[in-house]
């Protein structure tokens, strides 16, 4: 559990695990996860936010207050958060009909 979060704040590690964390959370919703589209969309989400934070750290160095750059990390932030709520609705749809489906379980034996 304390990876969960702590991976969003750690130095270098916040550059990869989050978007693993995702795609485990994808793959336990359902067996069907790994069709291209389910992944792809979790890509483009981490790469959204990941050019987000370059271009502003870009612009930290290279031209302070640059509204270019403010407007380009503003677009890329924009674009992430739709994204994501695209993946938080997928795996919603997912786990769902994994909710929904009957599983038939032998019943125990008795000793």
């Amino acid at each position: 559990m304390g990876w969960t979060i702590g991976a969003w704040f750690v130095p270098l590690v916040n550059l990869v695990a989050p978007r693993r964390l995702v795609l485990d959370i994808g793959r336990a919703s359902s067996t069907s996860w790994e069709e291209k589209r389910d992944t792809t969309l979790v890509n483009l989400w981490w790469a959204a936010w990941i050019a987000h934070g370059l271009v502003l750290l870009t612009a930290n160095q290279v031209a302070p207050g640059s509204m270019a750059f403010l407007l380009v990390a503003e677009v890329l932030v924009i674009a992430a958060a739709v994204l994501l709520g695209l993946v938080i609705e997928r795996i919603t749809v997912l786990q769902s009909a994994a909710l929904g489906a009957i599983v038939l379980v032998e019943p125990l034996a008795q000793a």
